[in-house]
């Protein structure tokens, strides 16, 4: 099958960027006929002042990527075209393009934008549904994006515009979401049950049998304020026991540092950004990774990462952290944002080393039957057929215009 995975990065590389690479490349891996065409939100920081301004006033459709993208479709012919993210570069007007060749459009969905200018359903350090309850325009009272009420308004009238228009209904013919919590939230922002297909996210192997356990607990991740970091920290103030490595960077980094320099917290090393080696050294040594998000998140992928090394997991009971730790099986869940919950779990894992092992083992058992290549390659070759079959089906099925001459 000829697939044309198409992806608009952010300025700053996340789990989405990675997610679209990998499946990128496991379709290469399994020999089909596929081709990557990124664009990058970075880019407008070369633009000139009239290119910004022409930009922000097209946000809602960009005729540079509409041409682009018919320019690829003429050229590369494909049966199926795969999106992963299309803002805000690329906008809705490549969905045009690519109904005007008649050429199905299959979208993951990697967090909740059509029902939220911030993506997360998150404010004030905590969950928010204000917008998939009330109106999207509740966004911009809160200034939810780039905490500024025109950029967001800018964001929340371009979303507005095309749930008005039917393009989030009609130009799409499957959505993929990677757990079932997120397919119910988008059934309720209002597309259509039968459109959504639950298939998890796909990361690449490791092997269990080279894991070194050690004592330390693990957070990997972004470091900003819906991750939970404040309340980790304050949490592992009462864990001097239970060394904590934390992985990664983010705006609160100075601010963390500062906490554990200001409550002499020796137990607690900031390993910043590392390299591919340093990175598996840590994920397979640590005892348990840690997810205290405060918001849903949509995918974790530090989850499927963990259950590919067999470490288990000890997360948030809130959203799709639901769907993917299996609590007394493949780790623990604790209340969110519940401090002395935290501890309570967190004790316990590091106190149950025979439940320990018994769940590296289902861990690992989970990655293998959910997050492995093989598993992923046939979902989404599933979906891909589905929708090409299914536009074949309704293109039989149109009406033929009857001739007069």
């Amino acid at each position: 099958m000829r697939i044309l995975i198409v992806h608009n990065q952010y300025q700053q590389s996340g789990g989405e960027d990675a997610v679209a690479e990998t499946e990128y490349a496991l379709l290469k891996e399994f020999k089909e006929d596929v081709r990557l065409y990124k664009r990058n939100n970075s880019e407008i920081i070369s633009y000139s002042l009239l290119q910004k301004i022409n930009f922000v006033l097209n946000i809602s459709w960009s005729r540079r990527s509409y041409q682009e993208m018919k320019k690829i479709l003429r050229e590369f012919r494909p049966d199926v075209v795969h999106f992963h993210n299309i803002f805000f570069m690329l906008s809705p007007s490549v969905y045009a393009a690519c109904l005007e060749k008649n050429i199905p459009v299959v979208h993951s969905l990697h967090n909740f934008r059509l029902r939220c200018a911030n993506g997360l359903f998150f404010r004030n350090n905590h969950v928010c549904e204000d917008c998939l309850r009330k109106s999207l325009w509740q966004g911009v009272w809160h200034r939810c994006y780039k905490n500024s009420r025109f950029i967001t308004a800018l964001v929340v009238s371009m979303l507005e515009r095309h749930w008005k228009r039917g393009t989030w209904v009609n130009m799409v013919d499957y959505y993929i979401t990677a757990t079932e919590f997120s397919r119910q939230k988008m059934i309720q922002a209002g597309i259509p049950s039968q459109k959504i297909v639950v298939k998890p996210n796909c990361v690449r192997s490791h092997s269990p049998q080279s894991r070194q356990r050690q004592e330390y607990a693990l957070y990997a991740g972004r470091l900003s304020p819906e991750k939970g970091l404040r309340l980790l920290l304050q949490t592992w103030r009462s864990l001097p026991n239970i060394p904590l490595k934390i992985m990664g960077d983010g705006p609160l980094m100075e601010e963390l540092k500062n906490f554990v320099e200001d409550h002499n917290m020796k137990h607690v090393e900031f390993l910043g950004f590392v390299s591919k080696e340093r990175y598996t050294q840590y994920m397979s040594g640590a005892k348990f990774i840690v997810v205290p998000s405060l918001c849903y998140e949509n995918f974790p992928r530090i989850i499927a990462e963990a259950y590919a090394f067999g470490v288990p997991i000890l997360a948030s009971r809130l959203g799709t952290m639901q769907d993917l730790v299996i609590d007394f099986q493949t780790g623990r869940l604790f209340k969110p944002g519940n401090t002395n919950d935290l501890i309570e779990k967190a004790c316990w894992l590091a106190d149950h080393q025979v439940e320990l092992d018994q769940m590296s083992q289902r861990a690992r058992q989970e990655y293998e039957q959910k997050y492995s290549a093989p598993q992923n390659y046939d979902f989404l070759m599933a979906i891909y057929k589905k929708a090409v079959e299914g536009r074949r089906m309704s293109t039989s099925l149109r009406p033929r215009k009857e001739s007069f001459s």
